[in-house]
Formats: structure tokens, C-alpha cells, sequence
């Protein structure tokens, strides 16, 4: 089996990832990817590998929105009285129980509100009212086009009611910070338990699984390979020589090239809100 690890362990800091095993077989996979299944020696130190894999967990957060997903947190109000809120005005939110942390907040509502926390368009239930009168002006005898007409004015209406309902019932003014992971609420006290609408990351087996996650790692140490090489310069048992430039080279078009499947892979209908 390929290691991608040389030199002591006295000196390397406690694991950052909340899955050793996990860990451990995606260095072994980017290790054989490296070194061409033990053909070529090239190794990293282990602290370095897995500060490549710490920045880019971080990277894939914030630009690959498969490594987040969406959910709701609620803050029972007991919590708003309590002495730490009403010094700091913040709550700070712990690693989840699997190792997964809130990575951004983006609405914050009481519960019972009608403001559904987003400016997505809420369709009221009653499809079937909706179908009978798309089908009725269809098959009924009017023309298609009166169908397609009411259909229009119940959406500009919904939409109408969506906007209204976001300026009558206030949503409570809050900031995020993905540094500190500390919730600060700007505004009046809420009265009311309160449901947050967050993004929190995916566990790291997960992402270590993802073959775009790989494939970043993977060109993040062929280019530290090659700036490192390129500095000390390196040569292999037999006098054959390295190129350090061809590595880092081969590095940086892969790494641009998953960036940029990334970027045309996020669909429209996606946003990560800071």
C-alpha cells in the first residue's frame, strides 16, 4: 500500500476530522494517485497533507453546495433570558453530535409567524383546485389561453402575499459569523421560540468520498509536491532527475479544471447565503 507519510509523529497535532478510518482511506487513495500505486517514491509529510485536506474542506463549504445541507434548528425562548444572552446578546453554536458544524444562517423566524423565513414563493395548499382550473378552462370549451391567463394571475398574487406577509410580520434581525460560529441578534428580544433555517456541513465521510473532493486534494499536493521540490531541489535513487515544474504544472490544470466543473455544476436554483 502507498504512504504518503514521512517523518515522525512526536510533532503532529491531535486528529482535525471526526473519522480517523475515513481519513485515513482517502490519504491512502490520493497516496496511490500520487506515487502511481509505490511506482514513483514521492511522499509529503503528514502534517502537510492534512492541512491540504483542512483548507479544503473549508474551500468546499463555501463553493460546493453539496458539502453543506439544509436544516432547522429551534431556540426555545427560556434561552432568551437567560443571563448569558442578556450580556452578549450571541449564543454560540458546539460541533454537532456527528463531528458536522452550522456553517451559515440564513433566516430566522418565531414560530407561529406566517414568514417562511426565505423569499421563495409559498404556494398555498390546494393543488387540486389549481389542476380543475387549468384542466376546466382546457377541456371545458374556452380557449387554452384563458387557463394559462388565470394560472398567471394566481401566481403574481401568491407572490403578491409572499411579500406582504415578509413586511407585516418582521423577520428578527440576526448576524452569523462562520469564524466564531457565534449568533448574534441585533434586533428586540423575540418573545417566542425561534426557528432558524441553517446550512451545516456534511460529515467528512461524506465529503472524503466525493470524487471532486478527491480530485482538488489530489492537484493540492501534486502543487505543493512541486513548489517544494522546485525549492530543494530532488533527486531520485539512481540519479534520475525530478521535474518539479511538470508537477506542479499537472497540479494546477487539474485543480482548474475541477474549479471549474464546480462552478457549471451549481445549478440556479442554489445560493449559499452568508
Amino acid at each position: 500500500m502507498s504512504n504518503i507519510y514521512i517523518g515522525g509523529e512526536g510533532n503532529v497535532q491531535d486528529p482535525i476530522f471526526d473519522n480517523d478510518a475515513c481519513f485515513e482511506a482517502l490519504v491512502s487513495e490520493l497516496a496511490d494517485e500520487i506515487t502511481g500505486s509505490c511506482m514513483i517514491p514521492m511522499n509529503l509529510p503528514r502534517k502537510e497533507v492534512k492541512n491540504i485536506v483542512k483548507r479544503a474542506k473549508k474551500w468546499f463549504y463555501k463553493n460546493y453546495e453539496y458539502s453543506v445541507r439544509e436544516n432547522f434548528i429551534v431556540l426555545p425562548v427560556e434561552l432568551f433570558k437567560s443571563e448569558h444572552f442578556k450580556k452578549t446578546r450571541s449564543f454560540l453554536f458546539p460541533p454537532l453530535a456527528d463531528g458536522t458544524e452550522i456553517y451559515s444562517v440564513f433566516a430566522c423566524a418565531p414560530t407561529g409567524s406566517n414568514w417562511g423565513g426565505s423569499m421563495d414563493i409559498n404556494f398555498t395548499q390546494g393543488d387540486f383546485a389549481i389542476e380543475r382550473m387549468m384542466l376546466g378552462g382546457t377541456y371545458g370549451g374556452s380557449k387554452t389561453g384563458a387557463a394559462a391567463e388565470n394560472l398567471q394571475y394566481y401566481v403574481i398574487n401568491e407572490s403578491f402575499f409572499d411579500l406582504a406577509r415578509q413586511i407585516i410580520h418582521n423577520p428578527i434581525s440576526f448576524q452569523y459569523s462562520q469564524l466564531t460560529h457565534e449568533l448574534r441578534f441585533t434586533g428586540e428580544t423575540p418573545n417566542k421560540n425561534v426557528v432558524l433555517e441553517v446550512y451545516e456541513t456534511i460529515p467528512d465521510c461524506a465529503l472524503f468520498g466525493d470524487e471532486a473532493f478527491f480530485r482538488y486534494c489530489a492537484a493540492k499536493i501534486k502543487i505543493s509536491l512541486g513548489q517544494k521540490l522546485g525549492v530543494f531541489g530532488f533527486t531520485l535513487p539512481g540519479n534520475v532527475q525530478v521535474n518539479p515544474d511538470l508537477i506542479q504544472g499537472m497540479g494546477e490544470g487539474e485543480l482548474e479544471a475541477v474549479i471549474e466543473e464546480i462552478k457549471s455544476d451549481e445549478g440556479a436554483d442554489w445560493m449559499m447565503h452568508s
